[in-house]
């Protein structure tokens, strides 16, 4: 293989990564930023309207874990091609039978499930089809799909769900997993991680994947809080509904950029990923205080802060991952990725349930002490894998 080629990064790669992942979440942020039409539509309270958010998470949770290993024995592009059938099945099916609260929990577990197996799938592809040295870059990119996801939903609101239907967001994501199936390789991936010794001698091992989990599902938690409770509690310390769902904006850009540079700035570096990882979150856990401190002006940089660090460590996070399990990536970053979807359930849940019954600042004092002690379990983790790899 040529060296100076070895090192370029395949555009169709990029795109198939952000591609995959942005449908294969658009259903659940689709249903986030569209629940005031569809409560309006089904009649739902806005519990049952969290219940079908918490539904997508703790589905996509179990298909994490159990399909790591078959995207690495089957190859990411096949489960990528064959999740992208079954999410556009999915939203095809929320489009012409969403007529109910039932229907909808069906088919957003159905979509949970695919976006669970998919996840691991993305990451195997990443890892098979991108060089080592700019891994981190690709990683950053993928990652990016969540904010991608956020704005195209809140761009769904007045361009689709207020002139067509809020069904039709749901049928165009279906026609965007159709394109992939046809764009997407039919060949099983082509492998360039090299086996040098240093990377053979790592082994898997599930102790220290757990712990990380764990961090991956307290910093999760706080931050998809964030996103659940960000414009309410903008409005309550005096700004104008229009303009607290420009942070909403705001925020998803912040996530992008922080994603990708970051993704950038760990191909340059030799190691300490996770350790970056953890002084993002502690960083990030900052933003959450000054939420809770609730003056107005304090917001905005909030907003910044809460989401380029706060939770925009995750590319970054499973490219680490990926660096310390290199031949078991699928594995490696299902597990993980199970603590952010377990995140994404009890996060929003604790929060809404402290700032009614209690206050929004304790809320928001919480989810800055999870911030914090998601960024020691990072270290922790760490340390045990480096444990793991010295015996």
């Amino acid at each position: 293989m040529n060296p100076q080629r070895a090192e370029k990064v395949s555009a169709p790669t990029l795109i198939y990564a952000i591609s995959t992942t942005t449908v294969a979440t658009l259903p659940v942020f689709l249903t986030g930023a569209l629940g005031v039409e569809i409560s309006r539509a089904l009649a739902l309270a806005p519990s049952r309207l969290g219940v079908l958010i918490g539904a997508f998470f703790a589905s996509a949770t179990i298909s994490s874990i159990t399909s790591g290993k078959v995207s690495e024995s089957r190859g990411g592009t096949f489960i990528m091609r064959l999740g992208m059938s079954f999410a556009g099945l999915a939203n095809l099916t929320i489009f012409l039978f969403g007529h109910s609260f039932i229907q909808m929990l069906i088919e957003l577990v159905f979509a949970g499930i695919t976006n669970g197996a998919i996840q691991p799938a993305v990451n195997v592809f990443v890892a098979n089809a991108v060089p080592r040295s700019r891994q981190g870059f690709a990683f950053g990119i993928k990652q990016a799909a969540i904010p991608v996801s956020t704005l195209l939903s809140g761009l769904a609101v007045p361009f689709v769900a207020l002139t067509l239907g809020w069904q039709y967001a749901y049928l165009g994501t279906s026609v965007l997993a159709l394109a992939l199936i046809i764009a997407l390789p039919k060949s099983k991936d082509a492998k360039i991680i090299p086996k040098t010794d240093e990377v053979v001698g790592r082994r898997y091992s599930v102790g220290p994947l757990v712990v990380l989990a764990t961090a991956m599902a307290l910093g999760a938690g706080a931050a998809n809080a964030l996103g659940a409770f960000l414009v309410e509690d903008a409005v309550r310390v005096g700004w104008r509904p229009a303009d607290a769902g420009f942070l909403v904006v705001l925020g998803s850009l912040a996530g992008m950029i922080s994603r990708v540079v970051n993704g950038h700035l760990a191909d340059k570096r030799s190691g300490r990923h996770f350790i970056v990882t953890a002084q993002m979150v502690l960083l990030g856990s900052l933003g959450y205080v000054m939420f809770a401190l609730h003056i107005s002006f304090l917001i905005l940089p909030a907003t910044v802060i809460s989401y380029g660090l706060g939770w925009g460590w995750n590319g970054l996070f499973n490219y680490a991952v990926v660096k310390t399990h290199p031949h078991s990536a699928g594995r490696a970053t299902g597990t993980t990725q199970s603590g952010a979807y377990i995140g994404s359930v009890l996060g929003p849940i604790l929060f809404g349930f402290v700032a009614q019954h209690y206050s929004f600042n304790l809320a928001w004092y919480l989810a800055a002490s999870s911030a914090v002690v998601s960024a020691a379990t990072m270290v922790l983790g760490r340390h045990l894998i480096i444990l793991r790899d010295a015996d």
